[in-house]
Formats: C-alpha cells, structure tokens, sequence
C-alpha cells in the first residue's frame, strides 16, 4: 500500500515540476534553435523490417541479439526526438493561435489547426511505439533466454504511421513558416 502512495506521489510532483518548469510560450524565433535535427533516412531503416531480417542471416544468434537490443534503445531515442519537436512545434502554434489567430488568413488558419493535429498524432504514435520497445527492452532483461521480438510486429501497431505522422507535420511546420518570411522558413527547414 505504501508503495502505491509513493509511486502517486512520485508521478504527481513530477507532473508538477515538468508543468512548472516548461516553456511557456514559444514565438516564432523560438522555434528552430529547440529542434532536433532528424536524419528520416535513418530512422526508416532502424525501424525497417527488412534490415532486421539481413542482420539476422548475417550474424549468429547471440551477435544478433546485441545488435537489436541496441537498434531497440535508437529506435526509442528516435521517438523520443520526434516527439520533442512535435512539442516544440505544437507550442508555437499554441502562441500563434493566442497572438495573432485574428491577424491569420483562412488558408494559414487551416494550416495552423493541420499542423496542430500532426503534432497530437506524431506525439501519441511515437508514445505508443515507444512504450512497446521499452516493455520488449524490460521483457527481455527479465527473461533473457526469449528471443527478441522482431520490428515487424511495430507495423501494425503503426511505426509507418509515426513516421508519415511526422513527414506530415515537418511538411505543414515549413509551410507555415513561409508566414514569417523566406528567412525564418530557411532556418527551420535546415533545422527540421
């Protein structure tokens, strides 16, 4: 019982001090030095089946298991820097709409709410691969004689849709971005 108490306690400060201590309000120039800088190469062929596959015929068994406990921790790092940009880019929309949502035309107003929906869906999609690659990583530690669960069993959970998810909203952040000027545009589309 106390254990409980303490795990609550735990999660309902750290609630607190991640909402203290965020960023409040992003504007426009805030945007670019706090992204992450994403090669979606490879993060296609950490998450492609295929390569698993050619690894797999290339190295023995327990080479093999080293090589896809680490692919695990990259894949999860990806999401996690997927995520992060998606937060930073749905806090400058957050400060967008606040400001200046009067001020926008219809078109950069549709592009606005796209680019708001894009962020939920690329931060909902990578928190559930994320949270399946973690669980395989602790499964696999508690019971190490099991093999290795395969990147093929992700697509259905939707790895292919995370990553369409974020081309999406990478896609719809430069289009917006144009409203700031060619300047600005360049920054974040070299960032993203």
């Amino acid at each position: 019982m106390i254990e409980v108490f303490l795990v609550g306690l735990f999660t309902i400060v750290f609630v607190i001090y991640k909402w203290g201590t965020r960023f409040s309000m992003r504007a426009a120039n805030d945007v670019y030095p706090f992204l992450r800088k994403i090669d979606l190469e490879a993060v296609y062929g950490t998450f492609h089946p295929e390569a698993e596959e050619a690894m797999r015929n290339m190295h023995p068994p327990k080479e093999f298991r080293r090589i896809q406990w680490k692919r695990f921790h990259l894949a999860i790092y990806y999401c996690e820097m997927m995520s992060h940009n998606a937060g930073v880019l749905q806090s400058w929309v957050r400060h967008e709409r606040k400001q200046n949502w009067d001020s926008m035309s219809h078109a950069v107003r549709r592009t606005v709410q796209d680019l708001r929906a894009a962020c939920v869906q690329c931060q909902l999609s990578t928190f559930v691969i994320r949270m399946r690659l973690r669980w395989w990583l602790v499964r696999s530690a508690l019971i190490p004689f099991t093999t290795l669960p395969s990147f093929r069993i992700l697509l259905p959970v939707g790895s292919g849709d995370m990553i369409s998810y974020y081309e999406k909203m990478k896609a719809l952040a430069e289009l917006f971005s144009l409203a700031f000027g060619e300047e600005f545009h360049q920054k974040l589309a070299r960032t993203l």
